[in-house]
């Protein structure tokens, strides 16, 4: 259902292979726990005598999660159901004086002040953080991002909030969040590009979510743009996010803020809009070589950039098709997410929701 929307029960035996006795059972048994529930009839695409068939379909407020993205500047905050579905989304100022020990106290302090004032009850947490993560020890270590090494934000805020918590690097809940309920739910091999304060990308192949190492992968923004470029904090030079990230962008148009950039493309002023394509282009350029050695077929696209009214998106397919010999031998799809302005929040919460619900009860 998470897959296919509503279906039979007839329907679901087919896709699962099991006997129309056991799906009757299980299906029993999540409708008595609020997970699912009976829709009306279906019409599934043959015409059947005798009795119609009932249309099942996942009951999306019987659960509850909240999403937390965590980046440079803001904390964002949403509850999300089964389904994926948002509600009261709200964003806090990080203090940028703040140190280790305060800065987690204010996390924690803000999502419960965020629980208690919400109608529902809030089951877990799912929290997407930019910047490396430890995902063994459920520590964040991008000291690019906040200043220190090894957040230790599991343990603290389990201590401090009593629920359980689900961390990742926000890409890689991004790309959960496509799998479950975006461009990626009828897809095995994809990838999800980011485009934000840093650049990030994650991998789903096989229909699993690729690991690899202490932080499960996926610095796409580190990777070499311009040999001999421009430092990173990283230790290295010419890295991608020094060129085409949203922090680049700022910089290059000495702008206050990516509001103000975006403010700018809107009011038509050409060279904003003329640095935001270059940045795509530069992108498209460092993606065309890992095409020619991961070919994958699908690439979707999201984060705060492709909010900025330049078709990010097709600047991208076309070059990334131009430029990958094994795209010019079969065509990339590059899409834009539909998950919408709040994607990070989805993503933060599918964390929660596949760990905690959908793969346990698979």
């Amino acid at each position: 259902m998470l897959q296919n929307g509503p279906m039979s029960r007839q329907k679901i035996a087919e896709i699962t292979q099991l006997t129309p006795a056991t799906i009757t059972y299980i299906t029993a048994e999540l409708i008595q726990e609020g997970f699912i529930i009976e829709r009306g009839d279906v019409q599934e695409g043959t015409k059947r005598v005798g009795r119609k068939s009932i249309a099942l379909d996942l009951q999306g407020d019987a659960y509850w999660t909240i999403g937390v993205h965590i980046s440079m500047e803001t904390i964002r905050v949403g509850l999300v159901n089964l389904k994926g579905e948002t509600r009261n989304i709200q964003a806090v100022p990080v203090p940028a004086d703040f140190n280790q020990e305060e800065y987690l106290e204010f996390v924690a302090r803000r999502i419960s002040e965020y629980i208690n004032t919400q109608e529902v009850d809030v089951a877990s947490i799912g929290i997407g953080s930019l910047g490396a993560v430890d995902l063994k020890e459920g520590k964040l270590l991008g000291n690019d991002i906040i200043g220190w090494p090894d957040v230790p934000i599991v343990q603290y805020l389990k201590q401090k909030l009593k629920l359980p918590i689900y961390f990742d690097n926000n890409v890689s809940a991004l790309a959960l969040a496509e799998k479950m309920f975006g461009q990626g739910k009828q897809v095995a091999d994809f990838m999800c590009l980011y485009l934000g304060y840093r650049i990030g990308a994650s991998l789903v192949l096989k229909s699993e979510l690729y690991r690899s190492g202490l932080t499960g992968a996926g610095e796409f923004g580190h990777m070499t743009y311009l040999p001999d470029g421009k430092p990173c904090w990283c230790g290295s030079s010419g890295c991608l996010n020094q060129y085409a990230s949203e922090q680049a962008i700022v910089e290059e148009l000495q702008a206050q803020d990516i509001q103000e950039v975006l403010q700018r493309v809107a009011n038509q002023e050409g060279k904003a809009r003329r640095v935001v394509e270059k940045a795509a282009e530069r992108i498209a350029v460092v993606l065309a070589s890992f095409v020619n050695m991961v070919h994958l077929k699908k690439i979707v696209v999201s984060g705060p950039l492709t909010l900025a009214g330049v078709d990010l998106t097709s600047i991208i397919k076309q070059e990334v098709n131009e430029r990958s010999f094994l795209a010019r031998k079969e065509e990339v799809e590059v899409i834009s997410s539909e998950l919408g302005e709040y994607v990070e929040i989805i993503g933060a919460g599918s964390l929660a929701l596949w760990y905690s619900v959908y793969q346990k009860q698979v």
